[in-house]
């Protein structure tokens, strides 16, 4: 096939620019004939994703003969390199990654702030690999995954990452896939639950230019996110799912602006929310479990709802910076519908008029005696 079309080298600009040489590192696909070069000298450390294998070499033209060495071979000429592949010429592409990757963002979004922008994802499942995998498609260049779990078999139906991953931590699955979308962004990573991180570590992270996403299958670990938020004044969203994913809630958040998420639902039962609070890896009791046709939360089900919950999190992010799309129009609860068939949803499908459903939002007022907006801003005092 590459001798019918050709050779096609796709080359980052910062290798020329700063006359790199060396080995070449990246990815070839034969079906088209195209080496997709990822970096020059030595095996960048952000190439932890899908393994990069050694594709030729970089030098100088008085430092290589033509047509010496295996594969891709390349050298300077007059300060711009020149490729062959088994003696035939290559056709050279130059990419540079910010602007060809979020290129045609370009107007939608502020890319340039967004680059600069951090996401802290409390739960790295089914919904929070969703979350990251559209923030860092979206711009977001820093990310904080939190999350204790293994990906398994089971989740693989609903997760965004795969079969290679399945025993691997989903904080270092779904980091690999953040860096095959930007290579350059900034992941860290915790492999435990977000009560456990030190406040070392937030004082460093959490600011207003930081969204944190609850994306945790229990309500506890969001009254702890909230807490957080309004520590260090960084906005705050969660989505949560209910039972078979028939429905999903979400609310959102700005320290000093608007009630938080205590207000809501802290030491409260609230009649219209009937997401679980158990932490759990369903979203259901093992006696129920077996009862079900099938897995709880089916993957398109899940995705409605996650969806607007990211549209909430990139309108927090680009807030002063450009025109909302969700949050001059919603308040701060709102409830989706995926369905109101009876089997699936059981009783409580009587709460929504019809299925794709997302409702007026609902009001939350603030407690004045809740005591995480108490604490607002005083995340280094605490």
């Amino acid at each position: 096939m590459a001798k019918d079309r050709g050779y096609k080298v796709l080359l980052p600009v910062e290798i020329v620019n700063g006359r790199v040489t060396g080995p070449l590192y990246g990815y070839h696909h034969p079906e088209t004939g195209v080496f997709n070069v990822t970096s020059c000298g030595e095996l960048s450390p952000l190439e932890t994703g899908r393994p990069c294998a050694r594709l030729g070499t970089l030098s100088d033209a008085s430092s290589v003969a033509a047509g010496e060495g295996e594969g891709l071979i390349g050298r300077y000429i007059d300060n711009k390199p020149v490729f062959t592949c088994s003696g035939q010429d290559c056709e050279l592409h130059y990419y540079a990654l910010v602007q060809d990757v979020f290129s045609r963002n370009h107007g939608i979004l502020e890319t340039s702030a967004l680059l600069h922008a951090r996401a802290v994802i409390s739960g790295c499942g089914s919904v929070g690999s969703q979350v990251a995998l559209d923030l860092a498609r979206s711009g977001v260049g820093n990310f904080f995954l939190i999350d204790n779990d293994q990906l398994a078999y089971h989740n693989l139906c609903r997760h965004q990452c795969g079969i290679s991953d399945v025993g691997r931590l989903k904080v270092d699955a779904v980091r690999d896939r953040i860096l095959e979308i930007n290579r350059n962004a900034k992941v860290r990573v915790a492999p435990t639950i977000i009560e456990r991180i030190a406040k070392d570590v937030w004082e460093a992270w959490l600011d207003h230019d930081t969204v944190i996403v609850g994306c945790a299958d229990n309500r506890e670990a969001d009254v702890y996110a909230n807490r957080l938020s309004q520590l260090y004044m960084a906005p705050f969203v969660s989505i949560g799912l209910w039972e078979r994913a028939f429905a999903g809630e979400l609310f959102w958040s700005i320290p000093g602006e608007t009630p938080c998420y205590y207000c809501a639902f802290g030491a409260k039962t609230n009649n219209l929310s009937f997401r679980p609070s158990q932490n759990r890896r369903v979203y259901t009791t093992e006696e129920d479990l077996g009862k079900l046709t099938f897995e709880p939360g089916i993957a398109v089900d899940i995705g409605f709802v996650t969806n607007i919950g990211i549209k909430i999190a990139l309108d927090l992010l680009g807030r002063g910076r450009r025109p909302m799309r969700l949050l001059d129009d919603i308040k701060q609860f709102t409830l989706v519908c995926n369905t109101t068939n009876v089997q699936v949803a059981g009783d409580l499908q009587e709460i929504f008029d019809h299925a794709l459903q997302v409702t007026r939002s609902i009001d939350v007022e603030k407690h004045e005696e809740c005591p995480h907006c108490r604490v607002a801003g005083k995340g280094r005092e605490a």
